[in-house]
């Protein structure tokens, strides 16, 4: 009954997620920064680090990890 973390969090290029072409894990639908519901800056190196977003489809929660 466990939620699969895996699919809540992706690795993504900062920029290639600032022109809105990294997909939700969920349902393919692009998103980008309009998407953010929060920024976290906790995760190192360099902020911001991570993102939540929220898919426009299908309403879902994951966690973008920016990898450049």
């Amino acid at each position: 009954m466990g939620e699969d973390l895996a699919r809540r969090r992706i690795d993504a290029d900062r920029a290639e997620f600032m022109r809105y072409g990294v997909k939700c894990p969920f349902d393919g639908t692009l998103v980008g920064p309009r998407f953010v519901t929060r920024e976290h800056l906790d995760v190192p190196p360099d902020p911001p680090y991570a993102a939540t977003v929220r898919c426009p489809s299908d309403k879902e929660l994951f966690e973008v990890i920016f990898t450049g």
